[in-house]
């Protein structure tokens, strides 16, 4: 019996010892191929099995495999896939090639669980992180300036608290708004709460341009959708640290507006010669104030500084994924009085708790300072403050500043600033929260709600100290709360049919309500800066409260298609109902119809080894548009009453005639393009597109019989049709160096043209903006076109316009007069108001962990009325003020050929002359980089990666306008705060 259980023994324990034969441990590192640095939470499996690890933060793994495995295979998110053999025995050493195609995979067209970005049948751009972070401003649009074909953004004012204008191929409506609708992780929010937002948050930001990736959105996506999605973990993903911190100064961008006015003698010399000043009264002036002062350098500050700061801690365990950041931004702007602080915070979790249920919760908080300079447009406190006189000086014989300067008499800038306290502070809240199920496979059910809340306070005062209002202070408080809540639920089912046909059903439901309150109280005749509080004011006592609310409600469904992933059409509808329009027209349907052919999964193009990708595509579809761009928006189709005060008790009043008929402006949009790439290095993209506006909302006038002297109508028709083109290439790249070369290019060309007005009119002339609507026409100024000056007689001369159709260009030199006169002479000058063409080119290289970015805007064919020069080249109608030197080529006697007519005649007229090429190419980003070697830093065994950069912004303009600055977005510009160029150096650590 002892024999039989030794035998026993034996023989388990030689089984025992064979199956640990059968396993060996094999252990290595993944690092990045382009970097060289370690990857943590890629996954090692054994081919074939279940059995696999994770990297640590180290990018090492140890893994039992069995004898017979033969290839180990690594998956990373954002990198190429691997497999490579199982060595007998010791390390693997594995370097993941990153994949910039895998990283964009999958990308948000509208609800939904998302689909790849090679099979999206719209018109999509998407820009990732990497072009949005760590840029020198709070403006995390004025970052993607040239970055997007059909994207046109200008940043008009150089205040840090400036939000960008944004336009998606165009300006979609004449007199409402053209504004995009901004989607955050699948919740509408509006611009300026993105303002409040950390700009190094954001994965990437994709722009919806055409009917099949917008209409789905249907009420508020005529003019396109800029859909943001925030930073997420990986989970099973050990913690990743990392905190970047960038310190820079700000400058003004280009100083050829501030260097043309003319210095102390050339000022001098032109009011002797004018007759303005005798030689007695010059050399008085000489001796009072013997200075040159050039008073920009009083106005705007020099070298402000600039910091900013993000930490953020991101991973996950088990199936939970986490992100969460910390940032603050401070930035002084070149003005008194300008200046933005921010700080903010962001979590944001996913859970999957089982195999068909998951949530997430993403919430963020900022809350931010702002200050912006007041003093613009005819105020010589600033924005016309160059007009003062050279010789003047701010300060006396020992550099010491004055509080009011002689001479010019103006209180200093700073003075005026610190005295005058204004600071608005606002808090944003943005919480979004979702739950998902699949209940059976292929079907998705999502619940999704968020806000966009924000609450502001507004404070405006003038201190007792004031030397302008002694011992009487003002005060003024403002408080606004605005609360946008959206709920959203849809089903989504994918299923296939017979393997290759791949079917999506999606139906949703929509539900969004605004409500916005606000109060506010004033003061005047507080004594004691200290004490400044409304409550210690006497006088002027004041106090007013309102309150707004908006609702939409809307239902959709999307059906989408593809046969063996390479023939897909889309189609989608919604209905959308909104509050803001008349009770017989509050509900609009919205549709599109979207194709995609993928010509190069062709058997016979399979074979063409240079050609990679090429793809057609075609959509058309509506999509509407509720925004009237007006404060008192949301009761605009309501006749509405106000109070009023009558032999001492309240009376009411209609204050608006209303509209019951009121509707939707809605728009047909049609896109045909292509995107192609080649020899695996050159990527080409080019769209077509036609926008037609129909149902616009217009003030249309009326005679005053009617007790309106006009009433919001749907009108007239308008339409934008241009190009897309988008080209970038691999001039150079070897992986084993990490070098890169890759230039880009894109450009927009746009023309606008109306198509009819109303009241059958052929053109209407907008009063005071110098903007005419003509049919058959883009959008064009309107301003008595000047001829020249008359040689003869010193006389400046301009065109009669046509007697029956101003609307018309009339440049007939037999029909010229002498004799000014806006209401007469004005007439089409033919010149556009919208730019041609937008775009950007650049370069993006590398080489050995050093990095080079190159970011270009520009706009072509943009006018501008500078209104400046109607002060600054005014010498006899602002006598004693400065101007430029280009005045001093006046008319003095026959014969002579000069740009102004002869003294005692007005220079400038608000004519055609004012109307400026504003072409502008601004180098806007140029970012120099370094990433120190993992070798290196590997000694540490904390510090994971060091990333050294250098960053300019607006670093040179190139431009023929004569303003401060040709990136403003307007008809008109006066008094302008020009944009700013920044130099910051940085820091990245990753731990």
């Amino acid at each position: 019996m002892k024999q039989k259980l030794l035998i026993f023994f034996l023989f388990g324990l030689f089984a025992l010892s064979s199956a640990f034969a059968q396993n060996r441990k094999i252990s290595g590192r993944v690092t990045g191929a382009d970097d060289g640095q370690p990857l943590p939470g890629v996954s090692v499996m054994v081919e074939g099995t279940k059995i696999g690890s994770i990297t640590g933060s180290d990018g090492e793994f140890s893994l039992s495999v069995p004898n017979d495995a033969r290839r180990l295979v690594f998956t990373f998110i954002g990198f190429i896939k691997k497999d490579v053999p199982i060595p007998v025995s010791g390390r693997v050493g594995v370097k993941l090639a990153s994949d910039n195609q895998q990283l964009n995979e999958v990308v948000v067209v509208g609800y939904g669980t998302g689909t790849k970005a090679s099979n999206v049948v719209g018109q999509v751009a998407t820009v990732s992180a990497r072009d949005i972070e760590n840029k020198p401003t709070a403006n995390t649009f004025d970052a993607l300036q040239g970055k997007v074909a059909g994207l046109q953004i200008f940043t008009s004012s150089g205040e840090p608290s400036a939000v960008s204008s944004v336009r998606i191929n165009g300006s979609g409506s004449l007199s409402a708004s053209s504004t995009p609708l901004y989607v955050l992780d699948g919740i509408p929010v509006d611009q300026n709460s993105i303002l409040s937002l950390n700009p190094n948050d954001f994965e990437n930001i994709s722009v919806l341009k055409d009917a099949s990736a917008t209409s789905i959105y249907g009420a508020r996506a005529a003019n396109g959708v800029i859909y943001l999605t925030t930073k997420k973990g990986n989970a099973n993903a050990p913690a990743q640290i990392d905190i970047t911190s960038q310190y820079g100064i700000s400058k003004l961008a280009n100083l050829d507006f501030f260097t043309r006015f003319m210095n102390s003698q050339q000022f001098l010399d032109f009011r002797l010669a004018s007759g303005q000043l005798t030689q007695t009264q010059v050399n008085t002036i000489k001796t009072t104030y013997p200075y040159n002062t050039q008073w920009y350098k009083t106005y705007y500050r020099n070298n402000q500084p600039t910091f900013q700061s993000t930490a953020t801690v991101s991973g996950g365990g088990g199936k939970t994924s986490y992100y969460v950041s910390a940032g603050y931004f401070n930035q002084e702007g070149l003005a008194y009085r300008s200046k933005y602080e921010r700080y903010t915070l962001r979590s944001n979790v996913t859970s999957v708790v089982n195999d068909w249920l998951q949530f997430g919760l993403n919430m963020a908080i900022g809350s931010d300072q702002r200050q912006t300079n007041p003093y613009t447009s005819n105020s010589t406190n600033r924005g016309l403050a160059l007009l003062a006189a050279p010789y003047y000086s701010p300060v006396d014989a020992n550099g010491n500043k004055y509080t009011y300067i002689p001479g010019w008499n103006r209180y200093n800038p700073e003075y005026l600033a610190n005295e005058t306290p204004s600071p608005t502070n606002q808090i944003t809240f943005n919480p979004t929260g979702y739950i998902q199920l699949t209940p059976i496979k292929g079907l998705t059910i999502k619940s999704q709600a968020g806000l966009d809340a924000y609450d502001q306070r507004i404070t405006t005062s003038r201190l007792p100290s004031y030397l302008g209002s002694l011992n009487n202070g003002s005060l003024g408080e403002g408080f606004i709360r605005s609360i946008t809540r959206t709920i959203t639920n849809t089903g989504e089912y994918k299923f296939n049919i017979r393997t290759k046909n791949h079917v999506t059903l999606l139906a949703g439901q929509e539900s969004i309500d605004n409500t916005y309150t606000a109060f506010s109280g004033s003061s005047t005749g507080q004594t004691d800066d200290r004490l400044l509080l409304l409550n210690n004011g006497p006088t002027s006592i004041a106090v007013s409260s309102g309150k707004t609310e908006y609702a939409y409600h809307s239902l959709f469904g999307r059906v989408s298609y593809d046969f063996n992933s390479r023939y897909f059409v889309d189609a989608s509808i919604r209905q959308d109902k909104s509050s803001r329009f008349g009770v017989n027209n509050r509900s609009a349907t919205f549709w599109s119809v979207g194709g995609l052919y993928k010509i190069s999964q062709e058997n016979f193009l399979k074979n063409v080894t240079w050609l990679d990708d090429l793809s057609l595509r075609a959509s058309t579809g509506s999509t509407g548009n509720s925004d009237f761009g007006v404060t008192n928006q949301n009761y605009l189709s309501y006749q509405t009453a106000s109070t009023n005060t009558y032999n001492g008790g309240t009376g009411f009043s209609i204050s608006t005639p209303g509209n019951p008929n009121l509707t939707w402006e809605k728009q047909q949009n049609t896109t045909f393009g292509f995107s192609a790439s080649f020899f695996d290095r050159i990527r080409l993209d080019i769209a077509h597109y036609k926008r037609v506006t129909t149902n616009m909302l217009v003030s249309v006038p009326y005679q005053y019989v009617v007790g309106f002297s006009s009433v919001y109508n749907n009108v007239g028709k308008y339409q934008n049709t241009g190009w897309d083109v988008t080209l970038d290439f691999d001039v150079y790249k070897n992986r084993s160096k990490r070098a890169y070369i890759t230039p880009y290019l894109n450009f927009t060309s746009n023309k606008d043209k109306v198509l009819s007005l109303f009241q059958g009119k052929d053109y209407w002339v907008q009063s005071g903006t110098g903007v005419a609507w003509v049919i058959g026409q883009p959008v064009s100024f309107v301003y008595p076109i000047f001829k020249d000056i008359n040689s003869q007689t010193g006389l400046p001369e301009w065109y009669l316009p046509n007697a029956t159709s101003p609307g018309m260009t009339r440049k007939d030199g037999s029909a010229i007069t002498s004799t000014f006169s806006t209401a007469a002479l004005q007439q089409n000058t033919g010149i556009r108001l919208n730019p041609k063409m937008t775009g950007g080119f650049g370069l993006n290289a590398g080489y050995q962990g050093f990095t080079l970015l190159a970011q270009f805007s520009y706009a072509l064919g943009k006018n501008l009325i500078n209104n400046d020069r109607y002060f600054f080249e005014n010498p006899n109608q602002f006598v004693g003020y400065n101007q430029w030197a280009t005045i001093l080529d006046y008319w003095k006697q026959p014969g002579d050929v000069t740009t102004f007519p002869k003294y005692g005649v007005q220079f400038t007229q608000f004519d055609s002359r004012l109307i400026e090429n504003a072409n502008f190419m601004r180098l806007k980003v140029l970012t120099l980089g370094y990433n120190v070697p993992a070798s290196i830093l590997k000694k540490t065994n904390v510090i994971k990666g060091i990333n050294i950069f250098l960053t300019g912004r607006n670093v040179f303009t190139v431009t023929k306008y004569t303003g401060p600055d040709p990136e403003v977005d307007s008809n008109l510009a006066l008094g302008t705060n020009p944009n700013t160029k920044q130099y910051t150096v940085g820091l990245g650590l990753k731990f």
